[in-house]
């Protein structure tokens, strides 16, 4: 299957908001997503007075008491520490039953993270991914990884094909050559048999997020009844189905997939992040890395 057109507004939703706002944003993703690696990565720089435009989870209370000013304490990155985004580009996510693709939606929600990547001063690199690695860029600093990476999301040639995670994590195994927060987006569909099994190596090698991109007939089938086609992304198989009769045996079955994701990446201690097509992700995302910074 191949995508003949790319609508996705790859402009960071950071850009959408006022300067308050966008100040908020980033000290979220600084203070939480990138100081939640395990291990040492960040030099401790000093204390400075809170804001009102900072947030207030990354208040030093025990400083704050002993002075009795409300201190945030400062980080400088350490240089070796990079953000990795691994996409899932195949041919069920050019599915769509909103106004967007999920590998629309997919690419807007990596060039938000990757921006507050960048601006955090940490190293960016992504490779996308269908049953071979389609294009790839090594961790560095600087903004033109992010600009490298907003090129390369928009061009149509790299959507399309099958699906193999496993090959996808056996290159990062290889490729990455130092501690790094690997962040895996796909609607998880089309797993083959010994994912779970590469998912652990990954994870103990590697800080790992999981984001499941679904579209909602992914979960469920059309409200209305009726004769409807199902057909298999990977392959031209297809099955005439009558959407009253199969609705709630789908949507079981769909439910308890999800289900078993959120628990194998829990087995993992990884963080798992579920998100749908027809909802803006900026809250949910917000809320997930604040819930993980607080950990």
């Amino acid at each position: 299957m191949q995508l003949k057109e790319f609508k996705a507004d790859l402009l960071p939703k950071l850009h959408e908001l006022d300067f308050s706002a966008k100040r908020k944003i980033l000290n979220v993703v600084t203070g939480n997503l990138l100081t939640s690696f395990k291990g040492k990565g960040f030099e401790f720089e000093g204390y400075r007075h809170f804001t009102p435009e900072d947030d207030a989870s990354r208040i030093d209370w025990r400083a704050s008491l002993r002075t009795s000013k409300l201190l945030i304490r400062e980080f400088n990155v350490e240089k070796n520490y990079d953000v990795f985004f691994l996409i899932d580009v195949s041919d069920s996510m050019l599915f769509t039953s909103t106004d967007k693709l999920k590998c629309e939606y997919a690419a807007e929600l990596v060039s938000t993270l990757a921006f507050g990547v960048t601006e955090a001063g940490a190293g960016l690199g992504f490779a996308m991914l269908n049953n071979k690695l389609v294009c790839k860029l090594a961790p560095q600093l600087g903004k033109k990884q992010y600009h490298y990476l907003l090129k390369e999301l928009q061009n149509v040639n790299n959507y399309g094909g099958d699906f193999d995670l496993e090959e996808g994590i056996k290159f990062l195994l290889s490729f990455l050559k130092q501690k790094a927060l690997v962040i895996v987006v796909s609607d998880f569909i089309g797993l083959k048999k010994n994912w779970y099994k590469y998912l652990q190596i990954l994870s103990h090698k590697f800080e790992l997020i999981g984001i499941v991109i679904r579209d909602p007939r992914d979960r469920q089938l059309p409200k209305e009844g009726g004769q409807y086609v199902l057909q298999d992304p990977y392959s031209d198989e297809k099955i005439y189905i009558d959407s009253g009769e199969y609705a709630e045996m789908y949507a079981k079955e769909t439910s308890e997939e999800e289900v078993l994701l959120r628990r194998k990446f829990t087995l993992l201690k990884s963080d798992f992040l579920f998100l749908s097509t027809d909802s803006i992700f900026t809250d949910s995302v917000l809320k997930f890395i604040k819930k993980r910074g607080d950990r």
